[in-house]
């Protein structure tokens, strides 16, 4: 028997790293979608095989490439002290690119496998669930949730994170992007990615804060939030009039706060100054940034092959269509 499982990506539209100190930050789901194709009952425990290289889980045992790990620890998530099933898994990722949740994605394409082998039902809560224990691991246990819940339930979501008590919140939100309008997804890799980590590290210091978010004071928090806050207002107000040229001015506008924060790098600017020199509404980095890191851009949906071709003529980098997904991780 076999069967395929899949899981969007995401992208954050308004609001990475404020978001980490409390600011809201809009996610939304984007295809195309991370496939994982399952084999039942071919051979003894649970074969992985990815790009990457491969690995057998039995019981808690775990052999092979180390990165695939973090899904030992969504399967683990799943079946508890249960055993796994016998099955090999192949993986299939869409992309490449830096910064729209990859490991979430694969993560919660994978949970929703285990699910359908052990017979249990694949809710979007138990596919997160999942998918995050992964992307913990992923991440060095510093990932907020954001990825893996939009992933997995397949919808726009506004998260925000409170401190007292510590927790995060994430509520769906209706996307309006015009009908004429076409988000374009630009990847600036050139052989070096900055991890997430550093990206975190170089915006805190912007503001003279160090240690973790929980650790800095409510006051320096409210300092970084503000800084944001009139960008997002603006931009909710767009999103919900549907007004693509508003949406994109805003999107310039929250990159060239990051900038500001040393989160942007040179590839990334210079493909935000080849989109609106090609004449896009707006662009801007979407998730940590730095080197390597991936770039949003809106753009009229009759000018995205102009566009696309465009950057990749003046940058080098490849330019992708992308849309808003439709459903969450889950079978195929």
């Amino acid at each position: 028997m076999k069967f395929s499982c899949s899981a969007p990506c995401k992208a954050i539209l308004f609001g990475e790293h404020y978001v980490v100190y409390g600011a809201p930050a809009l996610s939304i789901p984007i295809e195309p979608r991370n496939k994982v194709h399952f084999f039942r009952g071919e051979g003894s425990g649970l074969l992985l095989e990815s790009s990457l290289g491969a690995a057998r889980m039995s019981g808690r045992r775990f052999a092979g490439e180390p990165a695939l790990k973090i899904y030992q620890k969504a399967a683990l998530a799943i079946v508890g002290k249960g055993s796994l099933p016998d099955a090999r898994a192949r993986f299939q990722p869409a992309w490449s690119a830096k910064g729209v949740g990859i490991s979430a994605s694969l993560c919660a394409a994978f949970a929703a496998g285990i699910l359908k082998l052990k017979g249990r039902k694949a809710s979007p809560n138990r596919i997160f669930m999942a998918a995050q224990q992964g992307d913990l691991l992923a991440h060095g246990g510093r990932a907020s949730g954001i990825d893996a819940k939009t992933v997995s339930f397949g919808k726009p979501l506004i998260f925000q994170r409170s401190f007292q008590p510590p927790k995060f919140s994430a509520k769906p939100m209706r996307l309006l992007l015009p009908r004429s309008s076409r988000l374009l997804l630009v990847d600036t890799w050139r052989g070096k990615r900055s991890r997430t980590e550093e990206m975190l590290l170089a915006f805190a210091r912007q503001f003279g804060a160090s240690g973790l978010p929980e650790e800095v004071g409510e006051e320096k928090r409210q300092e970084i939030v503000e800084e944001y806050l009139p960008v997002w207002k603006k931009a909710r107000a767009g999103l919900q009039k549907a007004d693509a040229r508003e949406i994109g001015r805003l999107m310039s506008e929250n990159q060239d706060l990051l900038r500001k924060r040393k989160v942007s790098s040179r590839g990334i600017d210079k493909a935000v100054e080849s989109a609106l020199s090609l004449g896009a509404y707006g662009a801007k980095l979407t998730g940590g940034g730095g080197e390597g890191g991936a770039v949003l851009v809106l753009c009229k949906r009759k000018d995205e092959k102009m566009v696309a071709r465009g950057i990749f003529q003046q940058t080098g980098f490849p330019c992708r269509p992308i849309e808003v997904a439709e459903r969450g991780a889950g079978l195929d």
